[in-house]
């Protein structure tokens, strides 16, 4: 039932009326052209709807010069679409060449860190690696000084204490060391 003709119930003082709305489409035996842009950057549409009074058979040729006038229109929203198209690209790649700076520059930041990190741990363990050499300089010096039962024994031993912390040169350990431009 339309809401027009609807026609409300006489109401009491103490009955409510207990109806509710509803919408739905429903045909109405009426035509409808529709006219759009088939380009995706522009949103124009047109409408025409026949009337109980007016026939949509009678307005074709007033459509059709209404539909000639605005292609200059249409051609325009084309336009203005695909240039702001554009300059949403040209947005959006600027902003990319913004984020690749950022992290081009965080990735030198992190790899000059890191190459000062590796470069004084390199010299901390050269300062322990020559406390290591002067140990073992003079506890081959002080070798000389013992019995030779105990030499041969304490000889092996710092064989074996060489062999065991490696090597003591200072350009292998500084050879292994990166600069923040190679990382």
């Amino acid at each position: 039932m339309r809401l027009s003709d609807y026609v409300p119930k006489r109401r009491s003082r103490y009955v409510l009326d207990s109806g509710w709305i509803s919408t739905h489409d429903f045909p109405t035996s009426r035509l409808c052209l529709q006219a759009y842009s088939p380009y995706p950057l522009t949103q124009w549409t047109q409408q025409w709807r026949e009337t109980k009074n007016r026939d949509l058979s009678t307005r074709i040729p007033a459509i059709v010069r209404e539909l000639t006038k605005t292609t200059a229109d249409i051609a325009r929203l084309v336009e203005e679409g695909e240039r702001q198209a554009e300059l949403e690209r040209q947005r959006w790649v600027a902003k990319m060449e913004q984020w690749e700076r950022e992290e081009a520059e965080s990735r030198a930041v992190k790899a000059l860190k890191e190459s000062k990190e590796e470069l004084l741990e390199i010299i901390e363990m050269l300062a322990t690696s020559k406390r290591f050499e002067a140990f073992f300089v003079d506890a081959e010096r002080r070798l000389e000084d013992l019995p030779e039962d105990q030499r041969e024994h304490t000889k092996e031993q710092l064989r074996r204490a060489r062999k065991l912390i490696g090597s003591t040169d200072a350009l292998d350990c500084f050879q292994s060391w990166k600069t923040p431009e190679d990382r």
